[in-house]
């Protein structure tokens, strides 16, 4: 019999499958082993602080490893789980803490003292924790979590679920597949019991749970872990699943299941997306948190699309039982009733509230036995194939992006908020009938107020989910004859006072605009937000926009305008007349730029002219040098890999071209074959074989030859076949985002002679250097130059402290430190309070840290910057990439204080990128020294995704070891982590004194982790 409990089935996996990845992200990955560990410890740690069995433990931390950590621990003692958000208001945070009536509060050190309760950090705990908990009989009946939804009286109510109505979901023969090769996007809200269905369906059943930082799963961040984390199993709410169809319908390719709902669905979309994925599961859930994720799904076919109808909602899933009753009367086929809900899925109470538990699950005699049902009040009805159908709400609650919602909530807390007498929430529709907004209608306690700063007030107690789109002042409320709220009145009151205005916009904003662009620009922001019309210089978010919003506007304006519009832009410039602004700098003025003729070669970029130059002036030098090594753990067929590494050339024309100058610098495609793998005697450990895989591969690359890439293997001792595999690749034909194509490409061409397809070939040089002449004709060159030598000249070197006599060792090498979680949020917190991302926030960091170590106020710091907007190159391997210089100068070195204006320079250097590297030096033309022109010092975040070489039979681990040279005398690389973000200062120690690189390290994680 499988296992009774969550955490029991997760030893069993770990158990049978220890070294498989069970969580993973950017930079990191986990094994079952490992999670398993780190949980014990954790168990450990609340079992000694007094959390016993039956206990409600709430978890205060963003989605990330810990969270998850947190969640096997309190299983593991036999407690259950509530996962809160963050971003919660504090009274909502003190009133579910309440219910909870909880030993401890798991959550960062800076918590502590905030909530009148014990705080306990998973960070303190680490994997390898001596013990074991001692178990704990946990039976499928015992609670598991609580989800908290939203309750009438103003409240949140707690749902508590016990154990078997989670694992009910992954029992034979349920809706989707479910196994060890499930490779699930975790990006659900946490408190949602969609998290749970994300996060367990991999790690019940021994597949891979992948992390997601952003808020949400958006169509190039699903392309993105697609491609670099294999996910094949995806769960959307319906409006996202329709923003990626709207946006990008591609970025659903290498899908296996996708599961959507909470919202009912629009053809349209449904239909559009069977059409470019017909062999993809779509999967229509639903199913109220009452029941745990799901009571019944339905697989869509493009039947289900046909007009009259609607989807149906489809069968109930294992261990569930769905009825439609009228009363107590089962309702025929096509006779709607209320759709009533049992079986192992139930909930076991609503928290401290036996009343509304009684009311909701009643007993209920249904085919002459009495059985425990919830009632949902949603109406529905079977169809003649027994498939159920969702028909509306009988009751007020209403359902928004995913979002359950109690309108009578958030009367209550807009009443005890804002100074009125009396308040009634309504849902907006679109045009689709689909409520998408809330409209809140008051009556003032002062005669005549319009109620003007209602956002301010509210934002700070609502959820956003909450928060009205539109506060409407009225006198009293409109009544139907029969002296019933008239909603209709008062939704059409709405539109006749222009309620639509935010309190910074302004209605009329159109007038007198003849502009089409800004009329369709304004339009668009009009039409996601139901509006009658859009102020021009208020930003998306104040108008109440949220972000599945600014994917909106941005797909709606990309179909309209033709041409891409990236959500990164939008973000950027997020008013009308902002996003106007941008569009028509960023207008194409002539025809697309022809390829250069057959056999002509290519021109490089300034950036592989310098590398260029820099090899011809030193042969010796390995600054352009990128290694890759993993360590290969079982049989490894080098023979075939071998043929793998002739795969990748030949579909990468980057990896064949000699780069020559003739006239000028050209790259010319041959047909020269691939690099053998050069086979080094065996060595007797791993740190001698890296030893010697470096040696090799530090051997030089002819690029006047085509030779542009080599690889070697150091088997280790052992039956099994294992050792050290590596290649390196020159900076002229690779870039940080080649390293995860390349090895994905490599492993796909090894795994094809067992299944799958090849991988395909990745665009040609000559198509590369078109888009990037497209893209320079898209910019006003004349006003960047005259920026660039406005900003940059004159910019002083900077001068680091002499090197003491002794410490000059050849070759790079590194100082480390640790940015932890708390200090990750508030460095985030301070990014979004100023407007910019979180790089401009360490920036303005790492530029205090250089001033203050250094003495200077003035300098440069290089930036690189990837050059793949276009996504015909997101499958290249190439090099495709460039510098910036932010200059740093007075106010600007003084830390986060200064993060906008820092942002601002951010964003000048950003826009100026059109102008390589080397066409900057020539046009400032400073004195040449040895050293970087310009800049002396890099900070890059790294944020690729990370390689992946999955070889079929074999474990494969990626190192990441020093860099063979360096461009610059400092280069700082900023890679997001499993404990937040790892500070790598690289420093050549001829230049850059080792007391000196280690003190910037540390004073640049310091800077963001001292509190104001």
């Amino acid at each position: 019999m499988p296992p009774s409990s969550l955490h029991a089935l997760l030893r069993r996996r770990a158990s049978e499958r220890p070294d498989s990845i069970a969580l993973v992200g950017d930079g990191f990955s986990l094994t079952y082993r490992e999670l398993d560990d780190a949980s014990d410890g954790l168990a450990v740690n609340l079992r000694e602080e007094g959390v016993n069995a039956g206990d409600l433990v709430p978890a205060l931390l963003p989605r990330g490893v810990e969270l998850v950590t947190a969640v096997l621990a309190i299983l593991k003692v036999g407690a259950a789980y509530a996962l809160l958000d963050p971003e919660w208001p504090r009274a909502r945070l003190d009133q579910v803490l309440e219910e909870l009536k909880a030993p401890l509060l798991i959550g960062p050190d800076h918590l502590a003292g905030s909530f009148g309760l014990p705080v306990r950090s998973p960070a303190a705990t680490r994997p390898g924790h001596a013990t074991r908990p001692e178990p704990v009989e946990t039976p499928d009946s015992a609670p598991c979590c609580v989800f908290f939804t939203s309750g009438t009286t103003g409240r949140p109510k707690g749902v508590l679920v016990p154990h078997r109505a989670v694992t009910r979901l992954f029992r034979p023969g349920t809706f989707a597949r479910f196994d060890q090769n499930t490779v699930i996007a975790l990006a659900a809200p946490t408190p949602w019991d969609a998290f749970a269905l994300e996060l367990w369906s991999a790690l019940a059943n021994g597949g891979t749970s992948v992390l997601i930082n952003e808020p949400y799963l958006s169509a190039g961040e699903l392309r993105r872990v697609v491609a670099g984390h294999g996910v094949n199993t995806v769960w959307l709410t319906a409006s996202l699943f329709n923003m990626i169809v709207d946006e990008d319908p591609a970025a659903f390719r290498g899908l296996h299941h996708v599961m959507t709902g909470g919202e009912r669905l629009s053809g349209l979309h449904v239909r559009r997306f069977l059409e470019h994925h017909p062999d993809v599961a779509l999967l229509n859930g639903y199913g109220p948190v009452e029941s745990t994720v799901f009571a019944t799904t339905h697989r869509i076919t493009a039947r289900d699309c046909e007009p009259p109808g609607d989807i149906p909602i489809g069968s109930p899933v294992p261990g569930t039982e769905v009825y439609v009753l009228d009363g107590t009367d089962e309702c025929e086929t096509g006779r709607p009733g209320e759709i009533c809900v049992g079986g192992d899925g139930l909930a076991i109470e609503y928290l401290n509230d036996a009343d509304l538990t009684r009311r909701r699950f009643p007993e209920t005699t249904v085919r002459g036995r009495a059985k425990r049902l919830y009632r949902t009040g949603d109406r529905g009805w079977w169809d003649a194939d027994r498939f159920l159908h969702y028909g509306g709400r009988l009751d007020r609650q209403v359902k928004i992006r995913g979002h359950r919602i109690e309108p009578a909530e958030v009367e209550s807390q807009i009443e005890r908020h804002l100074d009125v007498r009396r308040c009634v929430v309504l849902p907006r529709t679109d045009s689709a009938g689909r409520a998408d907004s809330l409209a809140a209608f008051c009556v003032p306690v002062t005669e005549g107020d319009q109620l003007t700063h209602w956002h301010d007030r509210l934002s700070r107690v609502l959820v956003p989910y909450h928060l009205p789109r539109t506060v409407v002042s009225v006198a009293a409320f409109p009544l139907t004859a029969n002296g019933k709220l008239d909603e209709r009145a008062l939704l059409a009151l709405a539109g006749e006072r222009g309620a639509d205005r935010a309190e910074t916009g302004q209605d009329g904003a159109l007038d007198g605009v003849t502009d089409d662009l800004t009329r369709q620009v304004a339009a668009a922001f009009a039409a996601v937000l139901g509006r009658s019309s859009a102020p021009l210089d208020v930003s998306l978010p104040a108008l109440g926009g949220t972000s599945l919003d600014v994917g909106r506007v941005c797909a709606r304006l990309s179909a309209e305008l033709g041409r891409p519009v990236p959500i990164s832009r939008m973000l950027e410039n997020p008013t009308v007349s902002g996003l106007v602004e941008w569009l028509r700098r960023s207008a194409r003025p002539g025809p697309p730029a022809a390829s250069p003729p057959p056999g002509a070669g290519v021109p490089l970029t300034s950036m592989q002219i310098g590398f260029l130059t820099r090899q011809l002036l030193d042969p010796d030098d390995r600054s352009a040098y990128c290694l890759n090594v993993w360590r290969l753990s079982g049989s490894i067929d080098l023979a075939r890999l071998a043929e793998a590494l002739g795969t990748v050339q030949q579909n990468h024309e980057a990896l064949r071209a000699r780069y020559v100058y003739a006239r000028t610098a050209l790259a010319h495609v041959l047909n020269v074959p691939a690099p053998e793998i050069i086979v080094l005697p065996e060595a007797g450990d791993e740190a001698t074989a890296l030893t010697s895989l470096r040696a090799e591969l530090n051997g030089p690359l002819d690029l006047d030859a085509g030779q542009v890439w080599r690889a070697a293997f150091v088997p280790l001792p052992g039956a099994s076949g294992g050792g050290m595999f590596g290649y390196v690749v020159h900076h002229i034909a690779y870039d940080g985002w080649s390293e995860h194509v390349l090895a994905e490409d490599l492993a796909a061409a090894y795994n094809a002679a067992d299944c799958g397809d090849p991988p395909t070939a990745g665009s040609s040089l000559a198509e590369a250097w078109a888009i990037r002449s497209d893209q320079r004709a898209l910019c006003d060159l004349e006003r960047h130059q005259a920026q660039l030598v406005s900003e940059l000249s004159h910019t002083p070197d900077l001068v680091y402290p002499p090197v003491p006599a002794g410490d000059d060792a050849a070759g790079p090498a590194r100082a480390q430190a640790l940015i932890g979680h708390d200090a990750v949020n508030r460095l985030d917190t301070v990014a979004r309070a100023a407007g910019v991302t979180r790089f401009c926030a360490l920036m303005a960091c790492y530029g205090q840290a250089l001033a203050e170590l250094t003495g200077q106020r003035d300098f440069a710091v290089g930036v690189p910057v990837a050059r793949r907007a276009d996504g015909r190159l997101a499958r290249s391997v190439g090099c495709h990439v460039d510098m910036v210089c932010v200059r740093l100068r007075g106010e600007l070195t003084r830390g986060l204080s200064a993060a906008f204006e820092v942002g601002q320079a951010v964003e000048r250097a950003l826009a100026t990128q059109e102008f390589g590297f080397g066409e900057v030096v020539r046009l400032l033309n400073p004195p040449r020294t040895k050293r970087t022109a310009v800049f002396q010092n890099i900070l890059a975040y790294q944020d690729n995704a990370v390689p992946r070489l999955d070889l079929n039979g074999l474990r494969t681990t990626h190192l990441r070891g020093t860099y063979p040279g360096l461009p610059a005398e400092i280069q700082t690389d900023v890679w997001p982590s499993c404990d937040g973000l790892l500070v790598c200062t690289n420093y050549l120690p001829a230049a850059v004194a080792a007391d000196f690189a280690t003190a910037l390290a540390a004073r640049f994680a310091e800077l963001i982790d001292e509190r104001e």
